[in-house]
């Protein structure tokens, strides 16, 4: 489950302020704190609010606010929406070309605007201004991270740790970093030592079960989502994680459960819809599975995976020009996703374009050579496409041989594709015998496919498909 969650501390540094009048803010504004502030809940100081913190308010009592995550109240006066403050942090530096502080916050209010250009720029000329600040190369990673640059921003967080070893948001989201390059140990590694120093954040628990759950460690993973449950039992993004362990064990009756909690905690959590809507689709209810997936591509429009599982979806409709568009879109926002262009491939095939069928599997090879879904996906174009042109037996025993190498030959899908490419080249003896296989080790639910399949090639007849084959049996829904 690739989560990307990025954090950005507050500038923790006391600086001389402008009062401003108060505004009239309302529950769920996004805000920018103006000065460094003790909160009080009654008489007592029971929190901090720190200069350039960009919040959610979320109760409003007269010209007093409380904020996401932050205990007490505090004066609206110290508040300003986005746009204001660009103008307040603009005209300290107008007043002070030299106030690295002002650079700073008005870079992460840029990065909440989605300015990032401008936000990479504002704490560049802080840092120049002032090197020594952790927090602005902690924040200008945070900057480099919302750009997918991923290695630049694990550099500026090792800076910032480097400065204040003690800073757990800079190892968190180095942990961030690495996990989107797929660097599960070393995200893992970040997340400890951010948990380490702080481990009452339910996110940060989330975030290691994800890794520790690509990494394969299943038993820790879900230790970590329990824990953060333990923190926060209403966190929908853990019941999300423990779904998706629930998926890899094949436990569908559980995955939903665990779904339907943590959809109804949080009814626009689109990794929490996208779960339930891969699980619906594996019940054979593609048309509940397509709304949900249309709920979560509304909730966060540039979602992947959301794209890929709907277009799946499509290909089991039969409606592969919306696959086709689908798989295009995720491959917008991944272009190097050799899932997506395997999946396409097969949405092609459906359309009759083989051509483009060919070219999509290729792509897909180039990127990822050892992904076995994709060569079982080619191997069995190349054995069973209805145009003679573009088969070649040979070519998809290779392919798929080296997807069964890939899963020790235990996958009766990828043994399955392997017999047809036997087939294709006149070898029914062979075909029979990897027929047979597929048959002895397939669920219940597919052995009439395979008996059928097996009874084809007993008569000697190869097998003709504008079906194709692709990720689909995998789990997508992660």
């Amino acid at each position: 489950m690739k989560s990307s969650l990025l954090f950005s501390a507050s500038i923790a540094l006391v600086y001389l302020f402008w009062l401003l009048p108060a505004v009239g803010q309302e529950v769920g504004d996004r805000v920018v704190a103006t000065a460094n502030f003790t909160t009080k809940y009654k008489k007592e100081d029971v929190g901090k609010v720190f200069e350039g913190g960009i919040h959610t308010i979320s109760r409003v009592d007269g010209k007093w606010c409380m904020l996401d995550n932050i205990e007490g109240w505090l004066p609206a006066q110290y508040l300003m929406d986005l746009a204001e403050a660009k103008d307040y942090f603009s005209k300290r530096i107008e007043a002070n070309g030299q106030d690295s502080i002002a650079y700073a916050h008005r870079g992460m209010v840029f990065r909440e605007l989605g300015e990032l250009v401008a936000a990479f720029t504002d704490l560049d000329r802080s840092l120049a201004i002032n090197r020594t600040n952790p927090v602005v190369w902690m924040n200008r990673g945070v900057v480099l991270q919302a750009q997918g640059k991923f290695l630049l921003a694990a550099r500026d967080f090792n800076e910032a740790i480097r400065i204040n070893p003690n800073l757990a948001n800079a190892h968190f989201n180095i942990g961030l970093a690495f996990y989107a390059l797929s660097d599960f140990e070393q995200a893992i590694a970040g997340y400890d030592q951010a948990i380490q120093l702080k481990n009452n954040d339910p996110i940060w628990f989330v975030s290691r079960g994800s890794a520790k759950l690509n990494a394969g460690d299943f038993n820790g993973a879900e230790e970590d989502y329990q824990s953060a449950l333990k923190l926060n039992p209403k966190l929908s993004d853990a019941y999300v994680g423990l779904c998706n362990l629930a998926l890899l064990g094949n436990d569908f009756e559980q995955a939903f459960k665990d779904a339907e909690k943590s959809v109804k905690l949080q009814p626009k959590n689109a990794m929490a819809l996208n779960a339930r809507g891969w699980i619906l689709f594996k019940q054979g209810k593609n048309k509940e599975a397509i709304r949900d997936f249309n709920r979560a591509l509304q909730y966060a429009p540039e979602f992947p995976l959301a794209y890929a599982n709907r277009g799946v979806c499509y290909v089991k409709q039969n409606d592969f020009s919306q696959a086709v568009a689908d798989h295009t879109q995720h491959l917008k926002l991944d272009p190097e996703s050799a899932v997506a262009y395997s999946n396409r491939a097969v949405a092609w095939l459906g359309l009759g374009d083989y051509q483009k069928t060919s070219d999509d599997f290729k792509s897909a090879e180039k990127l990822a050579p050892e992904l076995d879904e994709a060569l079982n996906g080619y191997a069995w174009f190349l054995a069973t496409c209805p145009d003679g042109a573009f088969r070649n037996g040979a070519l998809a025993i290779e392919k798929a041989n080296k997807a069964c190498g890939l899963t020790d030959y235990r996958d009766w899908y990828q043994l399955d594709t392997l017999a047809a490419a036997f087939a294709e080249t006149g070898d029914f003896e062979s075909a029979v015998k990897w027929a047979k296989q597929a048959l002895e080790i397939a669920p219940a639910d597919k052995k009439k496919i395979c008996q059928q399949q097996l009874k084809r090639f007993e008569n000697q007849q190869p097998f003709r498909s504008q079906v194709g084959k692709n990720a689909e049996e995998g789990i997508l829904g992660l």
